[in-house]
């Protein structure tokens, strides 16, 4: 089983970083489907940049919280590319696309799922095929094994697929056109069993911190530095790859929790302040998710806050 998560995919939040007190993730488990067998799958490769050359990559973010519910990018896989449509979902390390494969439940015409060919699959033993399916190592049962994924979410819908590398043609901001080649999973099996309609993007563009995540694995390659960032507006905003975009002044930092044991991104246990002022409610622990639509609380935090607004807006009191 990989990485623990409950979480909504399918929706995300208006505000940069959404405060989530009770944590809502997806689940990377084992394998279930059959692997495939037969060619051996390709070894990674990856085309690394020359070494001092880190730079950015800007990326355009188009959605709304309502009545979409998600914010999008669009970003090509492939040579020749073919673009692809992902939710941005940083409570998710693993990028997957609706794959060709065949697929049972993808909500894409066949003609706009990604194509994988013979060479494409990543062997079970590889070590980002470790970080996938971390904590516990996939079982191979022989070395031409693909590596398998699936990942299951709070809503009960599920994709399950196999990983699988490929070239991402990005445009740096110093003018300079960069071809990595990124490890993400071919989803080829779709359930979709929430009371909300899937969104139709072709799949997740995870990340998350683990090494699996497309901003540790382009890190890792010298393609940019180890920093992502978003900024998400009224249908639009963008999302950026390494420092070239982080400002020197006007900023408020807060530190991220470093520990590994921890896996999404969290400033670790907060204080609950309402108008300035101690409620009394201490020690929440808050993750930061662009992965769901609104900022969730547990019931003791919900009813305190409830109790709060009721008592300052009386006239408020009939609607809650």
């Amino acid at each position: 089983m990989a990485d623990q998560k409950m979480k909504e995919r399918r929706r995300v939040s208006l505000m940069i970083m959404v405060l989530i007190f009770q944590v809502l993730s997806a689940s990377l488990h084992g394998c279930l489907a059959a692997t495939g067998q037969g060619q051996p799958p390709r070894k990674p490769t990856s085309i690394h940049p020359r070494a001092g050359v880190r730079s950015s990559v800007f990326l355009p973010v188009s959605g709304n919280v309502y009545p979409l519910g998600y914010y999008s990018m669009t970003i090509g896989i492939g040579n020749p590319p073919k673009p692809f449509q992902l939710d941005i979902d940083t409570g998710s390390d693993l990028t997957w696309v609706q794959c060709d494969a065949p697929c049972t439940g993808c909500t894409l015409r066949r003609d706009q799922l990604y194509n994988p060919s013979k060479n494409n699959f990543v062997d079970c033993k590889d070590p980002i095929c470790l970080a996938v399916n971390s904590p516990n190592p996939p079982q191979c049962k022989n070395p031409n094994e693909k590596c398998c994924f699936q990942v299951q979410y709070a809503d009960h819908g599920s994709v399950l697929g196999f990983i699988v590398l490929d070239t991402f043609p990005l445009r740096l901001v110093n003018g300079t056109l960069s071809k990595p080649n990124l490890a993400f999973g071919c989803g080829h099996r779709l359930q979709n069993r929430g009371l909300h309609p899937p969104t139709p993007t072709a799949g997740v563009l995870g990340l998350g911190k683990s090494k699996a995540s497309i901003s540790s694995q382009l890190s890792s390659m010298g393609v940019t530095k180890n920093v992502f960032g978003h900024c998400l507006g009224d249908n639009r905003g963008f999302l950026f790859f390494g420092a070239d975009f982080v400002p020197k002044s006007g900023m408020t930092w807060t530190r991220m929790l470093q520990s590994s044991s921890y896996k999404h991104y969290s400033s670790g246990p907060a204080e609950l302040l309402f108008s300035g002022k101690p409620t009394g409610i201490k020690g929440v622990n808050v993750i930061f998710d662009t992965g769901s639509t609104y900022a969730y609380l547990n019931l003791k935090v919900y009813e305190t806050v409830l109790n709060l607004v009721r008592h300052q807006q009386p006239s408020m009191h009939k609607t809650l």
